[in-house]
């Protein structure tokens, strides 16, 4: 029988529950399986047997590379004896469920596993393999000498009888344990030595007394190899089926966590707006590397009035989210940001932690640069933040220890990364509201989950405020977050002085100047002003009013060139032909006239209207600077997923 059709009739005696389960644990996508058979088959392929020891603990994955050792032959008591626990141990049968509930080993079912673990724990060929090698004659000697039962004479059957005692750890060890010392020692140390992978094998040392009683088979290279079995009994094998650190919370601990997730979503979102500001004011220079210098981003991190991380972290997150752009003078705001701006605080923190969550970077890890993102570290740190969420407590020092448990083949893909990047996601995700106290928070919770965020979001984050407090010193403050379009009315008037729990502004003559200069006027102001508050002081009033009378007094024009001539009258002349219109000709003194042209143009039309003017000097290069296209913010694959079965309709189809 196959081992496709032991797996489909042990899918049989499963049932309802126990297959749900399984198909969910697996995440069977589609096209869906139509049978028992096919779900076997897709069980069985590789890259589903690799998915599903994905989502294994540290104990479960030890267990399943113990089982892949053994093979289909593999059983309860020869997991305990090799484990050195008692058959009916609580922890060995819960991670066995655990295995079972999963679909990775059913009864009569483990050579599969060889798919993820072709040489598991190292260890070489098993001791069938290598007693076939022998004479019969030798085979018997080693029987004899071990006490092994024999059931029949033919080479076969010896070779069979001496692997199954050798397969028995306690045969192996009480045997070890009556060889001289030195045997013993040498014995021990070849048995944690791994023989693969490789094409060769390594030999190890073949003492005579070992030799005789098969615990090292003679080979070609003045040594011997060590059976599987043999080196499997004389190994310890890790088995850890409790967490690190486990956790206990006080009864009152869960409010605590969700009342600090909301100040933190709620500061966050202030963070990023000063961010936004600094990045509507002024570029942010971006290095030929394409990284940010470190002057410069202290710069950015004293005009949003915090420290070098929080922006940091703002940066990296508005580029991963689109919502700035590279340009030539460097990094501004996107055309997407308005759109953002415009959305409600509680659809912008979902918006923000859900672009954290396939983010590329870690901006918080140790060592980390700005806008340094490849592909390696998006992969491992797109698999990584999930776990950090769900399985961190406590310290953060402990965080790396408590994810190499519950997820070790995540753990494994970070490498020697791993404690920098577990540390950055703790801290990214306090900062977000998806953590608090080192716990996750319902928001961090639904949002690995792949639920709906936005009613969480609106329950920790309060709504925009579209009304203004405006004092008499000339501030404005907004309690909470305010609405983009009296963000935009308070951002032309005044100057942001903070961007938390209130928000404040400045107002100054300067700043309502800016107003001013983009086309406003005092009465249409005032009464913008009026109608977000209450009252507009008397002050205020007063400041807009008196900018407003000494505002345009002078004048800035721009010209594209300049005519001049002694000959006052010849000027009068060329300003009110109607030919010259295009040239928007101003007279700026008895011989000086202005032209809205550059000189090029100015000549031409000066010339085909029958004039004959000069030029007094070469005229300037003329530069025409392209706007580059906007790069792709984040470099990684965007395809969407496979889609999941519904583990419930599958079940109910396959069991008829």
């Amino acid at each position: 029988m196959s081992a496709s059709d032991r797996l489909a009739a042990h899918l049989r005696g499963l049932n309802r529950s126990q297959l749900i389960a399984l198909i969910a644990a697996r995440a069977v996508t589609e096209p869906a399986p139509a049978s028992l058979e096919q779900l076997a088959a897709h069980l069985l392929r590789p890259e589903s047997i690799t998915s599903g020891l994905e989502t294994c603990t540290l104990p479960e994955l030890q267990l399943a590379e113990l089982i892949a050792t053994l093979g289909d032959r593999w059983s309860v008591d020869r997991l305990a004896g090799l484990l050195c626990v008692p058959a009916d141990d609580p922890d060995l049968a819960g991670v066995l469920s655990s295995l079972f509930t999963k679909g990775l080993v059913w009864p009569g079912g483990g050579a599969h596993l060889r798919a993820a673990w072709p040489h598991p724990f190292g260890l070489g060929p098993g001791a069938a393999d290598l007693l076939a090698q022998l004479s019969v004659t030798q085979v018997r000697m080693i029987a004899e000498r071990v006490g092994a039962p024999l059931t029949g004479r033919s080479k076969q059957v010896l070779i069979s009888d001496v692997a199954d005692w050798l397969a028995v750890p306690e045969n192996v060890r009480d045997l070890v344990m009556r060889a001289p010392v030195p045997v013993r020692d040498s014995l021990c140390a070849s048995a944690e030595r791994p023989a693969a992978p490789s094409s060769w094998r390594r030999p190890v040392d073949a003492p005579r007394w070992a030799v005789e009683r098969g615990l090292v088979i003679p080979s070609g290279w003045n040594g011997g190899q060590m059976p599987a079995e043999v080196a499997l009994a004389l190994r310890h094998i890790p088995f850890s089926p409790r967490p690190p650190f486990p956790g206990v919370s006080p009864p009152d601990f869960e409010a605590a966590v969700e009342r600090e997730a909301s100040a933190a979503a709620t500061d966050v979102l202030g963070l990023f707006r000063a961010a936004a500001d600094v990045f509507a004011r002024t570029p942010v220079a971006v290095l030929a590397n394409g990284g940010i210098g470190v002057k410069e981003m202290r710069r950015v991190a004293k005009a949003i009035g915090r420290g070098e991380d929080a922006a940091r972290f703002a940066l990296e997150i508005a580029a991963a989210g689109g919502l700035v752009s590279s340009s030539a003078e460097g990094l501004t705001l996107s055309a997407s940001f308005p759109d953002f701006a415009a959305l409600e605080p509680a659809s912008q923190l979902v918006a923000l932690v859900s672009t954290w969550l396939s983010m590329p970077a870690c901006p918080l890890s140790a060592g980390a640069s700005v806008l340094d993102w490849d592909r390696r570290s998006a992969a491992v740190l797109v698999a990584l933040r999930p776990a950090v969420l769900r399985f961190s407590s406590g310290d953060p020092s402990r965080a790396a220890a408590l994810v190499a448990w519950h997820s070790p083949m995540v753990a494994e893909q970070a490498a020697e990364d791993l404690d920098r990047f577990v540390a950055g996601i703790h801290r990214e995700a306090h900062l977000l509201g998806l953590m608090a106290h080192g716990r996750m928070s319902e928001l961090g919770r639904l949002l690995i989950d792949g639920a709906d965020l936005r009613e969480r979001a609106v329950a920790m984050v309060p709504p925009a405020v579209s009304r203004v407090v405006l004092q008499n010193d000339l501030t404005a403050v907004v309690t909470g977050t305010p609405t983009a379009s009296l963000m935009t009315l308070l951002d032309s008037l005044a100057d942001p002085e903070s961007r938390g729990g209130a928000w404040t502004w400045r107002f100054s003559p300067s700043s309502v100047r800016r107003a001013f200069d983009d086309g406003a006027d005092a009465d249409s102001l005032t009464a913008r002003l009026a109608e977000v508050a209450d009252r507009v002081p008397q002050g205020l009033e007063y400041l807009i009013k008196d900018v407003g009378r000494l505002h345009g007094r002078v004048q800035v024009r721009a010209v594209g060139c300049v005519l001049c001539s002694s000959d006052a009258i010849l000027l009068d002349e060329i300003v009110a032909s109607r030919a010259l219109a295009a040239l928007h000709l101003v007279r700026l003194a008895p011989t000086v006239v202005a032209s809205g042209k550059p000189p090029a143009e100015t000549l031409v039309a000066l010339r085909d209207s029958g004039y004959a003017p000069s030029s007094v000097r070469e005229e300037a290069a003329v530069l025409d600077i392209a706007r580059p296209a906007e790069p792709s913010p984040v470099p990684i694959d965007s395809s969407p997923p496979p889609s999941r079965v519904d583990p419930e309709a599958l079940a109910d189809i396959l069991l008829g």
